[in-house]
């Protein structure tokens, strides 16, 4: 007698179940145990001077701190639809609350721009996102288990044979977020910016344009698939959710500052109506790469190594 071992024989359980789906809940545990003691460290008046405006990251150290607390809470609850919602939710959370790092991103690979590198809060910034793809490991392998038809997939591989619809009016957003963005510029000056962007604005615009028009195009078109999947993949989510995440927050700050009748970036010598144009057009722009490029990976991702689909 023998024995198949075509993974289609295989019944979902203990025994196929991916290595990171039982480790990533401990993980997450883990990383809001030590990290929430590295916000109370800093929340008991022990953070060092940042060299960007503010703090290390876009909230308090005491919010942080409760964040990181809600996070651990979240992912030793029992496992249901509601707290898999939630795991996600917290992890889009931290992404937004590191919205920093798009800077600490430019200021690395333009430094003529004049944006302050900050190494230890860039470190810490990167703790956050580590705890963000921990959740989201987690989210992932709960949802998974909830319907084991395949604990690769849970069964949900049906194929897409062409860009979808909403994939390309993402594009269409993302260019048009970036246009709108350069029309305010236009309006006030290119030598208006709050940086000092003499040494190396050729390259910063040219950086500009390649992923406000060019990266959207490929995303949706045909020319996109003769790259390696990652070309596409790790600036469109990258840029996308850091994009999103820094000038999503940059606009509530905006309305806060709204409500409390203060001025919006004072610190920063342009009208005010500049940004009410400028940060909802980023906001656009990041929204639809995100979507554009959760289209190409559907459009060109592989079968499934567990079930075949």
């Amino acid at each position: 007698m023998t024995t198949s071992t075509h993974p289609h024989d295989h019944a979902p359980g203990e025994a196929t179940t991916p290595r990171w789906m039982r480790w990533a809940p401990l993980a997450s545990a883990g990383w809001a145990a030590a990290y929430g003691l590295v916000r109370f460290w800093f929340a008991t008046g022990h953070a060092p001077d940042w060299e960007l405006p503010g703090s290390d990251l876009m909230i308090s150290y005491w919010l942080s701190l409760a964040f990181c607390v809600l996070s651990g809470v979240l992912v030793v609850l029992p496992v249901s639809r509601v707290t898999i919602g939630l795991t996600w939710a917290a992890a889009a959370g931290w992404v937004a609350v590191c919205g920093f790092a798009l800077l600490d991103v430019v200021a690395a690979v333009l430094p003529g721009l004049g944006i302050p590198f900050d190494p230890l809060g860039l470190l810490s910034r990167v703790g956050g996102l580590t705890g963000a793809g921990l959740l989201a490991a987690t989210a992932l392998a709960r949802q998974r288990q909830l319907d084991p038809s395949c604990l690769r997939c849970s069964g949900s591989r049906r194929p897409v044979t062409s860009t979808p619809h909403w994939a390309i009016a993402g594009a269409a957003v993302a260019a048009a977020g970036c246009l709108i963005r350069l029309a305010a510029q236009a309006v006030v000056g290119f030598g208006s910016t709050p940086y000092d962007a003499r040494s190396a604005v050729i390259l910063f615009e040219t950086g500009f344009l390649l992923a406000g028009l060019l990266l959207p195009l490929l995303l949706v078109t045909r020319a996109g698939r003769i790259f390696p999947r990652w070309m596409l993949l790790l600036p469109g989510g990258g840029l996308g959710a850091g994009i999103t995440a820094y000038f999503g927050v940059g606009l509530l700050q905006m309305f806060a500052a709204v409500l409390r009748h203060e001025p919006i970036f004072g610190d920063i010598d342009l009208p005010e109506a500049f940004f009410w144009v400028a940060v909802p057009a980023y906001v656009l722009w990041g929204a639809g790469l995100l979507t554009a490029t959760c289209g190409y990976y559907l459009r060109t991702r592989r079968p499934c190594r567990g079930c075949g689909r």
